[in-house]
């Protein structure tokens, strides 16, 4: 029986080290206390677990590197997935845009779940350990190196630590330091899924106001364009929401190149002239009473205060209400940048899917050494397929071995 050493206790960590002790003696090594610490505040602790789109469809929703995760999320499904904590009593839910949640929306007894399954299949479970090294002998893994000098012997190893962002869950990017110094590919790291920051200051005022169903598009890198529609919300730095941290995925690496321009529509179900009507449809009431038929009221209160017109509707010149229509349907705003990524959902960048076996997760620099998870170079937007990500990749890193 070999010996697996498994870094990490996440969700890719647990599966993998799960799936690994079926034919094998396994060890998880947890830099924390407890497990799981990182998976405990997805989703604000709800833990939206997965999304239950067709895979092919699934895919689509990848932004870095979708193919490489074929082998993957076709070995270990969304519905196998599902199916496996059902096995363990779990019920779940599914909310807009088919993401899932458990029934109670508490992460904790998806951690718990897996925790007794850990027990059930023997790993042992070694916490408040960090690794500071991997020992390669002849460009195959031959155990770890922990702090203290605790050095364990292993057959095999699974990498699972996760990347850099929430580095107080412990996914502080060390790792990739160890990695490329034995040889493999690091691709540059961003923040992804992360908050936006702006130029503009008066959007400031906004802070603490929510607008559904916006749409966000911007022209990047070379004349690409993406558009999204989603929720906002208006912060002291800028912008959140799921609309803002998917959009980040795409435009992170092309900021430090300077400002990027973005384009919102606040009302896209509604026509510029439709907004029109909106805006006089009672030319007793103010323009903002008027406009709250599409728009609250705390928002179009600021955006005429910006726009500097503060009048009856009867009283509007035709350049006026152009500005309001305009700064309803196209409002631009300048994007200088992105939150840290101690502040992002996950982290772009990581070891190169070239320097793995999709097949197996076996690294192709290193023998007997095999990653899963976020330390990977591959991302995918909000909505759950970053956590599905990770226990497919951590599944078929354990059957593997």
């Amino acid at each position: 029986m070999s010996k697996v050493i498994v870094i990490g206790g996440g969700p890719a960590g647990m599966m993998s080290a799960i799936a690994a002790a079926k034919n094998n003696e396994v060890i998880l090594i947890e830099k924390n206390k407890e497990l799981g610490k990182k998976l405990k505040i997805t989703g604000g602790g709800r833990c939206n677990i997965t999304n239950i789109r067709d895979i092919e469809d699934f895919l689509g929703k990848i932004i870095k590197n979708p193919k490489f995760l074929y082998s993957s999320l076709y070995t270990f499904t969304n519905l196998d997935l599902l199916e496996f904590f059902k096995n363990r009593g779990i019920e779940f839910k599914t909310e807009e845009d088919y993401k899932v949640y458990p029934e109670k929306d508490k992460s904790d007894i998806i951690i718990k779940a897996l925790q007794d399954e850990l027990n059930e299949v023997g790993v042992k479970i070694i916490y408040e350990k960090t690794l500071m090294d991997i020992i390669v002998e002849n460009e195959e893994i031959k155990g770890v190196i922990l702090d203290d000098d605790y050095t364990i012997k292993a057959d095999k190893v699974i990498i699972a630590t996760g990347g850099h962002s929430y580095p107080k869950t412990g996914s502080d990017g060390k790792i990739h330091s160890i990695l490329k110094k034995h040889g493999e590919n690091i691709t540059k790291i961003y923040p992804a899924l992360v908050p936006l920051v702006f130029n503009e200051d008066w959007i400031k005022n906004l802070q603490g106001i929510s607008l559904k169903n916006v749409k966000v598009s911007t022209k990047y890198f070379k004349n690409k364009k993406i558009s999204i529609e989603g929720d906002i919300l208006f912060a002291h730095f800028g912008l959140t929401g799921p609309v803002i941290l998917n959009l980040s995925s795409y435009i992170n690496k092309y900021l430090q190149d300077g400002n990027i321009e973005l384009n919102f529509d606040f009302v896209p179900t509604i026509t510029k002239d439709e907004v029109r009507k909106v805006i006089r449809k009672n030319s007793n009431k103010s323009i903002y009473n008027n406009l709250k038929e599409i728009l609250p009221v705390n928002f179009t209160k600021h955006l005429l205060e910006y726009l500097n017109i503060d009048k009856k509707p009867n009283n509007l010149t035709k350049e006026e209400e152009n500005k309001i229509v305009d700064s309803i349907k196209e409002l631009k705003l300048n994007c200088s940048g992105t939150k840290s990524i101690n502040e992002s959902i996950v982290t772009s960048g990581g070891i190169s899917v070239k320097s793995i076996d999709s097949s197996t997760m076996e690294s192709k620099t290193i023998k007997n050494l095999y990653y899963a998870g976020e330390v990977i170079d591959i991302e995918g937007l909000t909505g759950g397929y970053n956590l599905q990500i990770a226990f497919s990749t951590g599944y078929l890193a354990g059957i593997s071995v």
